[in-house]
């Protein structure tokens, strides 16, 4: 049941990034167009673009870390599925005792821009900061809700 929930918790938040990619780049091509085509630009699309940006990478990245998509740099070549296991565990538990570490700061610093305001779309400038405590904590989801991994029969030779 929890495997379900997670798959489609992450399914819904694909649809988001996807979503907030595309509008990413739907403004960027307005912003060119604007810019070289028509000759004036647009002032809010780069810092609504960069913001996008921002939430678009910690945002992909949990659904990322649960597909097990992630890029897996191999400097032991540990033959016996035991201490691949125990290998995999460890790695996990780093990754996942890295991203409490990200999103206890991350939300500390996203507090401190609370009250400061972005120059140019006039918004707090939490927005800017809150996806880095969002996309810790659902890193931590995504590490602890992913199955295990099956590793291909050539792979264990």
């Amino acid at each position: 049941m929890i495997s379900t929930i997670a798959q489609r918790g992450f399914a819904a938040l694909g649809a988001v990034v996807v979503a907030l990619f595309a509008i990413m780049m739907a403004l960027t091509f307005l912003q060119v167009l604007n810019r070289y085509a028509l000759g004036f630009q647009l002032f809010w699309t780069e810092e609504v673009i960069r913001l996008l940006l921002v939430w678009v990478v910690l945002l992909a990245t949990p659904i990322s870390l649960f597909r097990r998509d992630e890029i897996v740099v191999d400097l032991l070549d540990l033959r016996s599925r035991g201490l691949m296991r125990a290998k995999g565990a460890i790695a996990v538990g780093a990754s996942i005792a890295f991203c409490a570490v990200l999103a206890w700061w991350g939300y500390a610093f996203a507090l401190r821009g609370l009250p400061a305001e972005s120059p140019t779309l006039g918004i707090s400038r939490v927005w800017f900061y809150a996806p880095i405590p969002i996309g810790a904590a659902l890193s931590i989801i995504a590490l602890l809700c992913r199955g295990e991994r099956r590793e291909p029969a050539e792979e264990l030779v």
